[in-house]
């Protein structure tokens, strides 16, 4: 035990403070633990959250990026199993969405569920502080209150010895000076010579109450010790239930989190693979050869009679009348229209961005359905459940809003939350 000044009232018995578990309030760290065991269950809550917020984020920009570049690859100029093999990567991208969007809900729902079920069972509020912290430190003092008094007594007691003992020396001392100055009379010699008697007594005195108030503690030491080891088993039972309780949530986000393992994912770029694996350089070139270079069919010209043009003629030149005019001529020698499979594509823009802009600006109702159920938190949002049908009236936003039609109510919503119909 390490030696302490003391006055041995009462009050000293919360100003004797020590990192050593046994003496007198050396429990304080073993106390705060549980109220760091409060702290450590937001501070997980906390960290899902946050987690939870970037698959959020994430999935939604997955969504967004898979949306534009299927409708530029579709709108642009690549061609046959190349344009399948980027077409894959907009899949891909948009079935990884879904996991992270899945994750998300998942940590939400239940891991920081399980965490708020947790510790509003095993933490309840008093005042400023946990009922379980006022019964952890009320169970300290009382197994260390009756074994303090007896230490505060002992540290008296050496108190009073010290002093005695000083008091002894110090008149020792001073009466060998006294014999020794020949100045000095027999009757300060003989006053002297009583005070050391009575310090030698008082000495002896404050000795043997010292030894008799230090046994006292040693025979209170054992109960001390069974009864506080009591109060520190209830406080590691339940560090205990907090410790296995955390290790099963980590557990839990991982396996949510570990996107690795998700079958979805794993097919996903297995049809990449295979999509590229696909690409046939040869026959790509070759079909668009036949379509549109080399390979298409050309009627070359060859003599025609003047008799033969003007029968022509005769029979060729028609009349289709419309709203707008009294007729237009069609000449059967004209080559018929032909269908662009690059329809909307400039090819002065740069791939995409022009093309889509120009082209999603011209659509006059997109249809989008919920994937998950929304509920607006402002007056200006709309609220829907899984599977509602809603009309979008613009593009999303920078911050992931788009401004849709559901039931005649115009509102905002999370683009995240829904996907195009097809």
């Amino acid at each position: 035990m390490a030696t302490r000044s003391a006055t041995g009232s009462e009050e000293d018995v919360g100003a004797l403070f020590s990192d050593c578990f046994w003496e007198i309030k050396g429990f304080k760290h073993v106390v705060s633990r549980i109220d760091d065991g409060a702290k450590l269950t937001d501070g997980l809550m906390q960290l899902v959250a946050e987690r939870a917020e970037i698959e959020y984020k994430y999935a939604k920009m997955l969504k967004g990026f898979s949306r534009k570049w299927e409708d530029a690859i579709n709108k642009g100029p690549e061609y046959g199993t190349t344009e399948l093999a980027m077409k894959s990567l907009t899949i891909e991208a948009n079935e990884t969405a879904d996991v992270h969007i899945d994750v998300r809900q998942k940590l939400v729902s239940s891991v920081i569920e399980n965490l708020k079920h947790w510790k509003s069972s095993n933490y309840q509020k008093a005042f400023v502080k946990w009922k379980q912290t006022n019964a952890a430190n009320e169970g300290f003092e009382k197994a260390q209150s009756p074994w303090a008094k007896r230490y505060l007594k002992v540290e008296k007691a050496k108190k009073a010895y010290h002093i005695a003992s000083r008091n002894r020396d110090q008149l020792s001392k001073q009466l060998e000076l006294y014999e020794q100055d020949p100045m000095a009379t027999s009757e300060s010699v003989r006053k002297i010579k009583d005070k050391l008697s009575k310090s030698e007594t008082e000495s002896d005195k404050t000795r043997d109450k010292y030894k008799d108030r230090l046994q006292e503690l040693d025979m209170a030491n054992q109960q001390y010790i069974n009864e506080m080891t009591v109060e520190f088993e209830k406080c590691q039972a339940m560090e205990k239930l907090r410790m296995e309780f955390f290790r099963s949530t980590l557990d839990e986000y991982l396996g949510y989190v570990d996107i690795t393992r998700d079958p979805r994912l794993q097919n996903s770029f297995q049809n990449i693979q295979f999509a590229i694996k696909e690409i046939a350089v040869e026959e790509d070139l070759k079909r668009y050869a036949d379509q549109k270079g080399t390979g298409m069919a050309m009627n070359w010209p060859t003599f025609v009679d003047y008799d033969e043009v003007d029968n022509a003629l005769n029979v060729g030149n028609l009349r289709v009348r419309d709203d707008d005019d009294e007729g237009k001529a069609f000449n059967v020698y004209d080559n018929p229209p032909k269908s662009n499979p690059f329809n909307g594509y400039d090819e002065d823009s740069e791939w995409g961005d022009t093309a889509y802009q120009a082209q999603q600006a011209n659509t006059n109702e997109v249809k989008v359905m919920a994937m998950f159920e929304y509920i607006g938190a402002e007056s200006d949002e709309l609220s829907f459940k899984e599977g509602d049908v809603l009309i979008q009236l613009d593009e999303e936003d920078e911050n992931g809003w788009c401004r849709g039609l559901l039931n005649g109510v115009e509102g905002l919503y999370p683009g995240s939350y829904v996907q195009r119909v097809k």
